[in-house]
């Protein structure tokens, strides 16, 4: 009961805001879920870094390599006001940040959904947050 009155108070606060405080709202939101879900995925992360140790290449590594430069982006988007030029910069770095470029993260993903539930569950909420941004700084 308690969880449905913050989200009646979620969206009394959605109706106040501008567009634009919205989306930076929902991206400000976005981001501290990632945090949480990050936290939660420690048991995962420690058996894919057990896996790590027989591999040539790091998930791990390009999980955190993607989520601290869309994270980054996230805070900027939050904080800043217009800068176009800036933001074309960003929006063109975010398409190319796409996780799913990475041919053998990619494989190791869809071979491993049913192992590591967390995870992709990160990943797809981290590419969404980065969808979110690319969408948002463009308008």
């Amino acid at each position: 009961m308690e969880r449905m009155h913050k989200l009646w108070k979620l969206k009394i606060i959605y109706l106040r805001l501008a567009p634009d405080a919205v989306t930076k709202e929902r991206i400000r939101l976005l981001s501290m879920q990632l945090n949480e879900m990050y936290k939660e995925m420690k048991a995962e992360r420690s058996k894919i870094a057990r896996w790590e140790e027989e591999q040539e290449f790091s998930i791990l590594g390009v999980i955190e390599l993607f989520s601290t430069d869309i994270q980054g982006y996230a805070e900027q988007a939050i904080l800043k006001t217009s800068n176009a030029s800036f933001y074309s910069k960003e929006v063109n770095h975010l398409r190319q940040l796409n996780i799913f470029n990475v041919d053998y993260f990619t494989e190791w993903y869809f071979n491993s959904l049913e192992i590591y539930p967390q995870t992709q569950k990160y990943v797809e909420q981290l590419d969404h947050l980065r969808l979110l941004l690319i969408d948002h700084l463009e308008k």
